[in-house]
């Protein structure tokens, strides 16, 4: 199952970002957040890489492992 929307949406709420903070540390739009974590449109391989960097978590977590049930 693919859990990244949902893992955008917890990364962001774990630093305690709005999405226009969020976007700006991404360097992306607030619309563009919103649409990831709402499951309207697929983040491009270049935001993932960026999103594993901030975040700490590899790309496969961010795809396949439903961050919010692990223990941090």
């Amino acid at each position: 199952m693919n859990y990244l929307s949902k893992n955008i949406r917890y990364i962001r709420t774990l630093k305690r970002l709005s999405q226009e903070q969020f976007a700006d540390d991404l360097n992306v739009s607030r619309s563009r957040i919103s649409s990831y974590e709402e499951n309207r449109a697929r983040p491009p391989i270049s935001f993932l890489i960026a999103l594993s960097d901030y975040s700490n978590f590899t790309m496969e977590a961010l795809i396949k492992k439903k961050l919010n049930t692990l223990e941090l």
